[in-house]
């Protein structure tokens, strides 16, 4: 239209409201079809009014100075300028809704006034919206302001009421808000090097790249919004080859499944990625973002059907997203190395703590595992997997446990330690394993196979296209699993190639396969390639540490010196140390100990005898004065190399130790008693009563038969009730230990097994305190014995035999309400044995 004057329409700046004035400016209009396609009707008298006002052509160059200019000036109707020209438009009725809506508000309302405003096409407007949807900030109808997108108040449309306008435009404007938002989160984690870094990342990382589970979930979210723009792509080319007509209603319609879809993408954004409060740690946000998208796909997969887009899209984004943590679960439990540069992962490394070393088991890797609802930073240490250390976090933190690792965890850190433990030992099969796992696939392709596997585990018959696949449901336990399912697209977000290259055959002719929900997918893809790997690696140590590295053999040792199963070996030790006390010969010398103990040990076990040595302790000069508890100074020591020493540690030796010096202070009050002889040219049958000298004999004789019994049931109660039948059981459960910590945890059961019915605990000590009395009694009785007859008086024998009752009389009455509480059944045997000493 170059060198035409055109009319600008019925609205000059002050416009006069007049219905008729109106009329007659419209009906001077030219008519033109550049509105948004729509077909005017004409009559054949406006048609000839347009023939006779033609155009003149214009020829046009590429190449000359003002070509741009012109482009800009009559290819698109500047409508963001201000004062902008009015474009011509129909005179159809339907066309100008606008002005006859201003003109009844005009004439309703005396107090109506007109406000200046940009007219627009429909065309216009969507444009515009497809580049609001592309992420482009600087628009005209949409302003972008710290964030946030509004709508320019003054912008109408000819066809439109201001209002009804406006409301479809505020509902673009919040879609166009989460584009951006989401564009924006993209942005600065693929430019991290010039941008700040992720949405409340502290300003001392902002030099540092984001994790790598927030750049794999951009990466999904990248590939989703590169498949949006391309179907905004074509919207536009559609436009503008104006081949058929294009509304604003059928361009959203059009764009209601992405729409939906990016509202699901933006409420997980915003919970996931946005609402973490600022300064929180890696593994914090990495949790909380698997957490997030975890927890939404149970929430839109209990829905049904109906939800079966979110679903998809949702299960191929966590897909994506979870994929660095496979990774590292991966190359932990396969190379034994936890490669987590970021700190991401919930099981940390403490590098303090080298592998070598004894506490390389308990206090390596710290495990984060505490509730969402937990408002303050707590580190809850694993005790199955003896995690411990590491760093302490800031307060007032949510740390979260990645849910669907749960049901594994326990296998991904026994199998992650024990291969780190194999790396490091002189294993012959190290070199097989190499080369196997050059071949290997890794954990993340093994779970995207069988996840494919599974979805297309049945075949669709070929008069069946409509119906949804189903699976088979062969090994549901939890009947809950099994009630809800959700249907997942083999084309959302190019799942299906995202495969091992298509090897599976599948019928395209129906769109969905039905899956079942997701823990169950993840119970039959996922955790059963874990749950092999554990077993192997697991397997691979116990048997490298049982064959290789002895360690039954180390245990044995144990039960052999500390809990005296080898009985002749440590009786040719205690013995000596017996004999001397019994001779007032000084004992309490380590040469001495150490010499004994060598020649002992040396005989029999000749590989032990320079890993045991004995050590003399302080002990409490009070508890010297009686003599049962001089033997409390001896600490015997064995020395177990790494990596025996993880299960042997110092802290069992302890426990041993404990042991060993009741059973000495046992063994030492039977010896006493076993090696008192009568008296030369004496014979009990030959004292005469009536003697207040033979009376004392007669009664020191009954008081040792009754003191030797007590000793040797409560001997034979602890070597055979207690050691012997518990030893045999747990030599049981070492064979059947599936891996080390199991095998941690038998023995640390064991010793408690043993402290407690050798009734070594704190809580029982006054029924340990009653025994050592009546073992105290016993030493004394000897020593008054072995003085002869001018040393008894008969007050220290009535003394001695009021302190044997009352101590024996204490213990039948506390064994006798343990035992009916059912509570020690062990002790039994023990309290019979006792009760009948009552009829010597």
């Amino acid at each position: 239209m170059e060198g035409e004057d055109l009319d600008i329409g019925p609205y000059p700046d002050t416009p006069e409201w007049s219905e008729e004035d109106s009329e007659d400016e419209d009906s001077q209009r030219p008519i033109s079809r550049e509105d948004s396609g729509i077909q005017l009707d004409r009559t054949p008298q406006e048609d000839q009014d347009n023939e006779n006002n033609k155009p003149v052509p214009v020829s046009w160059t590429v190449g000359e100075p003002d070509a741009r200019a012109w482009l800009e000036q009559h290819v698109v109707t500047p409508y963001w300028v201000p004062n902008a020209s009015r474009f011509p438009h129909s005179l159809h009725l339907h066309s100008n809704l606008l002005n006859f809506w201003d003109q009844h508000l005009y004439n309703t309302d005396p107090l109506y006034l007109p406000e200046e405003k940009a007219f627009v096409t429909e065309t216009q407007v969507i444009r515009e919206t497809l580049w609001l949807f592309s992420g482009v900030k600087k628009l005209f109808i949409f302003q972008t302001q710290e964030g946030k997108v509004s709508v320019r108040s003054n912008v109408v449309v000819t066809h439109l009421t201001g209002n009804c306008l406006r409301s479809i435009l505020e509902h673009i404007a919040v879609y166009g808000q989460a584009v951006c938002r989401l564009q924006k989160f993209i942005d600065e984690v693929t430019g991290y090097s010039s941008e700040p870094g992720p949405p409340g990342s502290s300003s001392k990382k902002g030099s540092d790249p984001p994790f790598r589970t927030y750049q794999a979930f951009v990466w999904a979210l990248n590939k989703y919004f590169t498949s949006f723009k391309e179907e905004l792509t074509t919207i536009e080319r559609e436009i503008v080859c104006d081949d058929e007509t294009i509304t604003l209603s059928a361009v959203l319609e059009r764009l209601r499944p992405h729409l939906a879809q990016i509202k699901v993408l933006h409420k997980v954004f915003c919970t996931g990625v946005a609402e973490v409060p600022p300064h929180t740690s890696n593994v914090v946000r990495a949790s909380h973002l698997l957490n997030t998208l975890y927890k939404a796909i149970l929430e839109y997969d209990s829905v049904g059907e109906a939800s079966e887009q979110a679903v998809a899209l949702l299960f191929s984004l966590w897909t994506e997203t979870v994929r660095p943590y496979l990774e590292i679960v991966d190359e932990w439990i396969v190379h034994g190395h936890l490669f987590d540069p970021a700190k991401e992962f919930i099981i940390q490394r403490n590098k303090d703590v080298p592998v070598n070393h004894r506490d390389f088991w308990y206090a390596t890797y710290t495990l984060y595992s505490v509730s969402e609802t937990v408002e303050n930073e707590e580190k809850q240490n694993d005790s199955a997997s003896g995690s411990s250390g590491g760093e302490q976090g800031l307060g007032s933190r949510q740390l979260t446990m990645v849910s669907f690792l749960k049901p594994v965890l326990k296998q991904i850190i026994m199998a992650g330690k024990s291969m780190q433990l194999l790396k490091n030992l002189d294993c012959k099969e190290q070199s097989e394993r190499s080369s196997r796992d050059a071949e290997r696939k890794s954990l993340y392709t093994l779970f995207l196979e069988s996840v494919q596997s599974r979805l297309c585990s049945q075949e669709q018959s070929p008069t069946d296209s409509i119906m949804a696949q189903h699976l088979e449901i062969d090994d549901v336990h939890d009947p809950l699993l099994a009630i809800n399912f959700a249907r997942l697209y083999l084309e959302q977000n190019d799942f299906h190639e995202r495969f091992s290259g298509g090897d599976f055959n599948v019928d395209r002719s129906s769109q969905s396969v039905t899956c079942q929900t997701f823990e169950l997918t993840l119970r039959s893809c996922l955790y059963p390639h874990i749950q092999r790997r554990y077993i192997d690696c697991c397997g691979n140590l116990m048997k490298t540490l049982k064959k290789d590295y002895k360690l039954l053999e180390y245990l044995q040792a144990m039960r052999n010196y500390f809990l005296l199963e080898a009985g002749d070996t440590m009786y040719d030790f205690y013995t000596a140390i017996f004999d001397k006390v019994q001779e007032k010969e000084s004992w309490q010398q380590p040469s001495f100990l150490n010499v004994q103990l060598q020649e002992a040990v040396g005989q029999r076990y000749p590989e032990d005898s320079s890993r045991l040595s004995i050590f003399l302790e302080p002990i409490d000069p009070a508890r010297k004065k009686h003599p049962v508890n001089n033997l409390e100074v001896l600490t015997l020591s064995y020395k177990v190399p790494w990596p025996v020493d993880i299960v042997i540690s110092s802290e069992c030796q302890k426990i041993y130790n404990q042991v060993f010096l009741l059973l000495l202070q046992i063994k030492w009050a039977k010896y006493s008693l076993d090696t008192l002889r009568f008296m030369e040219g004496v014979a009990l049958e030959e004292v005469k009563l009536k003697d207040p000298v033979n009376q004392q004999i007669h009664r020191m004789c009954l008081l040792r038969v009754k003191l030797m019994h007590f000793v040797n049931s409560l001997h034979n109660y602890i070597m055979t009730r207690i050691l012997h039948s518990t030893g045999l059981e747990f030599q049981h459960q070492v064979q059947e230990a599936k891996d080390l910590d199991q095998l941690i945890k038998i023995h640390y059961k064991y010793l408690a097994t043993i402290h407690d019915r050798c009734l070594l605990r704190e809580k029982v000590s006054f029924v340990k305190e009653a025994i050592m009395k009546v073992l105290n009694l016993v030493l004394i009785f000897s020593d008054r014995w072995q003085a002869g007859f001018g040393a008894w008086k008969i007050e220290s024998i009535d003394k001695m035999e009021s302190d044997f009752k009352n101590c024996h009389m204490f213990l039948v009455t506390i064994l006798n309400k343990a035992v009916c509480r059912g509570s020690f059944p062990h002790l039994v045997s023990l309290l019979s044995n006792l009760e009948r000493t009552d009829r010597l």
